[in-house]
């Protein structure tokens, strides 16, 4: 019953909070909610973590630029929170007006769009991940996402009805998601996947300072099913604005031939490099309360 009156208030607040920000705007939204993040985010006992995270990681940074990233990533995470509704909200033809795409990564998915399957784009929490989906369905990408349900049921069902709308595609993690997974990519239809959190099963493969357990599903499913990994990222801008680049598809049969005893943990390995030079080079918009090296 606890539990359940919580939950209630959580969603009752959640409500306030889109109301507030749907009258004020995306800008007034992420602005405000930075300041919210930032002010109670570097009292709670996860900012330790992301210090001792990005200190291990990142070796070279003195003690002030270590805060100073940290104190960042909370007013990114903030941001997040405030655009969210209106990312949801918004067409697609206002997300491609918040979004750049160079002309490397709009070949890229012109490759993607030629291909006879779809395939997995993988990212990480980096900049605003709701973004990504949307920019690259804006292109003529046919885009699901895996994603974790949240554990309030009342905002779960809230946020999903949100970002489903412009025919975005949910997929829960779970055995029933995998099948989902599989019949998208058969489809032709593409699932992104956010490859940089801990997970519980899987193999450990060197992530910046120390091996962290990663999962080889996404490389295993590229391999059955001959179909692409194609990194991607979204890195914020000024003013609710974020560059999108997409790297080349990687098929497992063509680094196998290039390189000698190519196999599923070097084909995951590529995975960790690309999210390790994504955050090197925009450390404060990465997501470092998150316990990725726990054994």
């Amino acid at each position: 019953m606890t539990k359940k009156i919580r939950y209630i208030l959580e969603y009752i607040i959640s409500i306030i909070m889109i109301l507030i920000f749907r009258i004020i705007g995306i800008r007034l939204s992420s602005f405000i909610s930075a300041k919210i993040s930032l002010a109670i985010g570097k009292h709670l006992k996860v900012d330790q973590l992301a210090i001792n995270n990005i200190r291990n990681a990142l070796p070279g940074l003195s003690e002030l630029k270590r805060r100073n990233i940290i104190n960042e990533m909370w007013l990114n995470l903030g941001r997040i929170i405030g655009e969210y509704y209106h990312i949801c909200q918004y067409n697609l033809e206002q997300i491609s007006a918040i979004t750049n795409i160079d002309n490397n990564s709009k070949n890229n998915i012109e490759l993607l769009k030629k291909s006879k399957n779809g395939g997995i784009i993988v990212s990480g929490h980096i900049g605003n991940w709701e973004v990504g989906p949307k920019a690259l369905m804006a292109r003529g990408i046919k885009i699901n996402i895996l994603y974790r349900p949240l554990n309030n049921p009342y905002i779960e069902h809230l946020t999903s009805n949100l970002r489903q709308k412009y025919g975005v595609k949910l997929i829960a993690k779970s055995n029933k998601g995998n099948k989902q997974i599989i019949q998208a990519i058969k489809n032709n239809e593409y699932v992104i996947i956010l490859a940089d959190q801990k997970i519980t099963q899987g193999q450990p493969i060197k992530f910046f300072h120390d091996y962290a357990n990663t999962s080889t599903f996404i490389a295993k499913i590229a391999m059955k099913y001959d179909v692409p990994i194609t990194m991607a990222s979204v890195i914020r801008k000024k003013n609710s604005k974020f560059d999108i680049t997409v790297n080349k598809p990687l098929y497992y049969k063509n680094l196998a031939e290039e390189k000698k005893d190519f196999n599923i943990i070097k084909f995951s390995a590529i995975i960790n490099k690309t999210l390790e030079k994504w955050i090197s080079e925009n450390p404060a918009q990465w997501f470092w309360v998150h316990d990725r090296w726990k054994k």
